[in-house]
């Protein structure tokens, strides 16, 4: 039987005073100087931005073409800075404002499927939308700042401290993903001199800071070797969905829980098959809109490519495995990240960003999730 878990300021003490030590600026250069996994995923040449008059569905193909999930927003007029813009918050504007029944109770047992048509004629009048309202609201953070430390960025901007029933998206205690950083760099040119002027250089996610903290681990805690169980990463409550569950109803019950992720099964309670996750609406277009009316098992075979079309949909012309249900067939191709309750936190933190993935469930000998583990859930344990 594992051993009672140590208080948490003290059996991460290295890490948490790692972050403390670390200026803003100086992290960002070391993190460019990451090599292999640890430097994680291209970033587009230059940072992109958005402005409040931009529409919803000009957000949705430049986030697709680049392969992102969110952006800066700036005020059309004054310039200004006023928040982020992510997936997220584009498809709490569809819950909210377009589809509010999905958010009621008993909707999904009288609505087994949703119109495509429907769907797709919806997404023409949401995505001429402006960005104004979709806005949540992102600490903005000076890249020089000899004050500021990286320990009060995961605290403060990331907010992982906030308790997780309070993650909902409509809560103001929201946890952030990721946040921007400003440099103060010269503007326009007058005769004496350039004028100065603020510019959004970098945006800094939890995962960054996971990979910071990864490239040093092993000069860091022994408790980074402890288990996920030890840890009390395993809970056995971990949220699921079934795969012919329709991916906008699915989308719905993340957002009514505040989740960033949603297990995948065959059957109720059956063992986990999947992840459905909001990073799944990556490259998800205005004109194919009606792709969260699909079961989820065909939403995530199209948007990852493996062997399902837009065309089959609209035709349904599916594979058999899809088409009679068989979803842990169907969905055998798509990877799924898991481990178990003995897997040590440290073997859980290489999955997150060897796979470049924002959640590792741990599945117990049945296949069945008891527990997860996000870049949230990593940075909350260390900063404790």
């Amino acid at each position: 039987m594992p051993g009672p878990a140590a208080q948490p300021s003290r059996q991460f003490f290295n890490a948490k005073n790692t972050l403390e030590r670390k200026h803003l600026g100086e992290f960002l250069h070391e993190l460019q100087a990451l090599q292999g996994p640890l430097a994680g995923p291209s970033k587009p040449p230059e940072l992109v931005k958005f402005t409040t008059a931009s529409t919803v569905g000009e957000a949705m193909k430049t986030l697709a073409a680049y392969n992102i999930l969110s952006a800066p927003v700036s005020d059309a007029t004054s310039g200004e800075y006023v928040g982020m813009v992510d997936v997220a918050d584009i498809m709490a504007g569809v819950v909210r404002g377009v589809y509010p029944e999905l958010l009621e109770r008993g909707f999904l047992e009288q609505h087994k499927r949703l119109s495509i048509s429907e769907l797709q004629s919806v997404g023409v009048d949401f995505c001429s939308r402006k960005l104004g309202n979709l806005l949540h609201g992102g600490d903005l953070w000076f890249k020089g700042d000899t004050e500021s430390n990286l320990l009060e960025v995961v605290e403060t901007g990331f907010r992982v401290r906030v308790p997780p029933k309070l993650h909902a998206p409509h809560h103001h205690l929201r946890v952030h993903h990721r946040v921007a950083v400003f440099d103060i760099l010269p503007g326009e040119q007058t005769p004496d001199g350039p004028v100065p002027e603020w510019h959004i250089t970098d945006i800094v996610s939890q995962t960054d800071v996971l990979r910071f903290l990864a490239a040093r681990i092993d000069k860091l805690d022994a408790a980074f070797d402890r288990s996920l169980e030890e840890l009390g990463q395993v809970t056995r409550d971990v949220q699921t969905i079934t795969a012919c569950t329709p991916t906008l109803a699915a989308f719905g019950t993340m957002h009514r829980k505040g989740l960033s992720g949603i297990g995948v099964t065959e059957t109720e309670g059956g063992p986990l098959i999947g992840n459905l996750s909001l990073s799944d609406l990556r490259g998800l277009t205005p004109d194919r809109f009606g792709a969260l009316a699909l079961p989820v098992g065909s939403f995530l075979l199209l948007q990852k490519g493996k062997g399902l079309r837009w065309e089959d949909c609209l035709t349904e012309q599916l594979p058999p495995a899809v088409k009679e249900g068989r979803w842990s067939e169907a969905l055998a191709s798509i990877p799924l990240v898991a481990v178990k309750p003995s897997t040590t936190f440290r073997e859980a933190i290489a999955n997150l960003i060897d796979h470049n993935k924002h959640r590792v469930y741990v599945v117990d000998e049945e296949g069945k999730a008891v527990g997860v583990v996000t870049p949230t859930d990593a940075l909350r344990l260390v900063s404790a």
